[in-house]
């Protein structure tokens, strides 16, 4: 069985604001060791477009990838 990454020391604080005219509100202030965005459009006919999705920095992308690539469950 392959050796366990290790949990990083780096940690991330997510802040997600949702915008409403000049109103911003906090919907999520989160710490944790990783994370995944996903940030998209709604248009006019409620469809959902996403650009630009990245899930963090290369050494963060680098990590998850490892994590899955050792994990059984996630590497079949």
């Amino acid at each position: 069985m392959p050796e366990r990454t290790q949990i990083p020391e780096t940690r991330y604080r997510i802040l997600c604001y949702e915008l409403e005219g000049d109103t911003e509100t906090v919907i999520l202030d989160a710490t944790a060791h990783a994370f995944i965005a996903v940030s998209g459009t709604i248009d006019q006919h409620n469809t959902m477009t996403g650009k630009g999705t990245h899930a963090g920095p290369l050494p963060l992308l680098r990590r998850l990838a490892s994590v899955i690539a050792d994990d059984e469950r996630l590497a079949s």
